[in-house]
């Protein structure tokens, strides 16, 4: 569907009263890019947890905010929009009250088919390790006898088996699997798609639960747990890491953050029996000593370590 959008550029100072008269007079298709959502996450990198943050995002501190307006490209989408530009009008008038500021406004047409569609190109069958294929739905796929193929578009939920991350522990968790053991259970933390629930069971496990605080992560878990037609060996539900889990596994698997891993690392201890394997990723190359100093203080003897490009997975077992 083809739309059109109105960008208006105005001081931090006056974003919140133009945002109240925007949807005072009914214009609720917005978008809101304010510089203040990256000085909030610089300040408070504890609260975020992120790792580490690009030094591009500093730059964002210097800009302007802009709120951006959606309407349909038809005769009714073009009134609402005319109207618009005279509510700003009025607004960034001299003798308007409290002298709010419109720096600019740009009118521009586009295609949301676009953005829609034109990303999946971007997808295709991937293989990811030795034998795990992951197939986005629309794209056709003829397997090898060997291969496993997890079907999985990409997401509001993380894991789509492309990053590193998520890759090294498809990886380890082949060679855990390599012998072929019976009644082996996964306790997959921070499951986001399922993705790593769903490769193990495929890879001979018996069950897996999935835990993910993320209310949507885990409704994108359930799905494509049914879409591989597992449902009856998995179960993706909603907790804070192992927090009120009741679940003992052969394998624990975090693809997380290097924190959130040395935070779960000792409850972790707890969910496995001895000589059971924790497998965890999403830790940064230069974190990879401080993390596995906390996983060896939480009762593992580490394994391995794998590395792909900055980041690194530890492969460890309870002794």
């Amino acid at each position: 569907m083809e739309y059109r959008e109105l960008r208006i550029q105005t001081e931090k100072k006056d974003l919140e009263m133009l945002e109240a008269e925007l949807i005072g007079n009914g214009f609720t298709s917005m978008m809101i890019d304010d510089p203040d959502d990256v000085r909030d996450i610089l300040e408070h990198p504890d609260t975020y947890r992120y790792d580490y943050i690009n030094d591009s995002l500093k730059e964002d501190l210097m800009r302007k905010p802009v709120v951006t307006l959606y309407f349909a490209d038809d005769e009714e989408g073009l009134a609402d929009m005319k109207r618009a530009e005279a509510l700003l009008d009025a607004l960034s008038a001299a003798d308007a009250p409290g002298g709010m500021s419109v720096i600019y406004r740009e009118a521009a047409a586009g295609d949301d088919s676009e953005w829609l569609y034109k990303w999946q190109e971007f997808f295709k069958p991937t293989r990811v390790g030795e034998r795990i294929v992951v197939r986005p739905s629309w794209e056709a796929y003829d397997p090898k006898p060997e291969d496993l193929v997890i079907e999985m578009d990409p997401g509001m939920a993380f894991g789509s088996g492309l990053h590193e991350t998520t890759s090294m522990c498809i990886k380890a968790l082949e060679k855990i699997l390599a012998d072929g053991c019976s009644g082996i259970k996964i306790l997959d933390v921070g499951t986001g798609t399922g993705i790593l629930a769903i490769a193990g069971v495929l890879l001979g496990a018996d069950e897996a639960l999935g835990i993910d605080i993320d209310t949507d992560a885990v409704r994108v878990a359930n799905e494509n747990i049914e879409k591989n037609g597992l449902a009856d060996k998995i179960i993706a539900q909603y907790g804070d890491l192992t927090e009120g889990v009741d679940y003992k596994a052969d394998i624990l698997v975090a693809n997380l953050m290097a924190d959130l891993v040395m935070r779960l690392s000792p409850a972790a201890a707890g969910h496995l029996e001895r000589g059971g394997w924790y497998v965890t990723s999403g830790i940064l190359d230069i974190k990879e000593e401080t993390v596995s100093r906390a996983i060896r203080e939480a009762g593992f003897a580490i394994e391995e370590v794998l590395h792909d490009g900055e980041w690194c997975a530890v492969i460890a077992r309870k002794m």
